[in-house]
């Protein structure tokens, strides 16, 4: 075979430089050049390399409280099913509000996602402006774990032995009882203010910004009361620095039982339980949304996590993306009409 300067190459040497010519002229065309990035955006899309760096992890409160301690136990454990770091990243303020906002407003990619609790749905009934939509602006992933309820706590010098002390108490001194939250608009705050609309006394509310600082006043005797989180009163019960009055839940807890519910000590029908959930922003694509799911559901059925959870008071649920959404929408519903009941007026 001859070529243009006259010179022989063999037909292997032919091929290969048609070959080179297509390729170029392929690479060159621009339409050819779209069909290109347009594959690698669906590959993208498909997650098909998901993850290929670390993932953020925002938690909306300050370490130590309920919500922290649910995304360690998750995120360490995250960590190793998937193959790359799982960053905490706490982002304190606002009753979740501040740190919430900050994965509203992140790329879908899949790299910064969100764990949060009960707040998420009781926001929208407590505050008259969000910077986001609690549905709209965020993509579920899954329902980690639900909490039983919370434990009605007091510091060991105060009076009441009982929550019919308790109840008693708060009617001879209205307004006088300090009752402490993770912050307005938390379950902690709500379940107190359903506890004064079922059990007809008045408690003086002071919020804080997260449940670890609000338990830090209630064991130096700052406050006296508080309706504490499962996963971060219980081991302090356990160790006699708090006291148990009753618990929020439908049934007693398997860490305290011999707590009565708030049902059984009286107040007939209260009931007030909690969870954990992780989103990421609106538009995460559904790929990258399956494979999260079922991480996390691997992370939930792991006996060691389990175990951890249980020592919590939580029960592992690991639900698919749309049993979550589905949940979020029922949970929005009912806040709203509980806010209305208690008259908590929006902030």
């Amino acid at each position: 075979m001859r070529d243009e300067g006259g010179g022989t190459r063999t037909k292997a040497e032919g091929e290969s430089q048609r070959a080179e010519v297509t390729l170029f002229s392929f690479i060159l065309h621009p339409s050819a050049f779209i069909l290109v990035c347009a594959l690698a955006i669906c590959s993208a899309a498909r997650g098909a390399d998901y993850p290929s760096r670390p993932v953020r992890l925002v938690v909306p409160a300050a370490p130590g409280g309920a919500i922290d301690i649910v995304g360690r136990i998750v995120g360490q454990k995250l960590s190793e099913v998937l193959g790359q770091n799982v960053v905490i990243d706490n982002r304190a303020g606002a009753n979740n509000i501040i740190g919430t906002e900050l994965v509203a407003r992140a790329a879908p990619s899949g790299y910064t996602l969100l764990i949060t609790a009960g707040a998420h749905t009781i926001n929208p009934a407590v505050y008259k402006k969000l910077p986001y939509d609690a549905l709209r602006d965020f993509t579920p992933v899954t329902l980690i774990c639900e909490s039983g309820g919370l434990v009605i706590v007091v510091h060991p010098s105060f009076p009441a032995k009982s929550l019919k002390d308790l109840i008693e108490l708060a009617r001879a001194a209205p307004g006088k009882i300090v009752y402490g939250s993770a912050g307005f608009g938390n379950l902690t705050h709500v379940a107190g203010e359903m506890f004064q609309v079922m059990a007809g006394v008045k408690l003086n509310h002071v919020p804080y910004k997260a449940a670890g600082p609000a338990v830090n006043d209630l064991l130096g005797n700052q406050i006296p009361l508080m309706f504490g989180p499962s996963p971060v009163v219980v081991p302090m019960v356990q160790a006699g620095r708090l006291r148990p009055l009753a618990f929020t839940g439908v049934k007693r807890s398997a860490q305290l039982p011999a707590v009565p519910t708030v049902d059984e000590a009286g107040i007939k029908g209260y009931v007030a339980s909690g969870w954990y959930g992780i989103y990421g922003p609106r538009g995460t694509p559904k790929p990258i949304v399956d494979r999260l799911s079922a991480a996390v559901r691997q992370v939930v059925e792991m006996p060691d996590t389990r175990e951890r959870f249980a020592a919590l008071n939580l029960d592992p649920i690991g639900s698919s993306p749309a049993a979550f959404g589905k949940f979020l929408k029922e949970d929005l519903e009912k806040y709203a009409r509980i806010a209305k009941a208690a008259k908590i007026e929006p902030q």
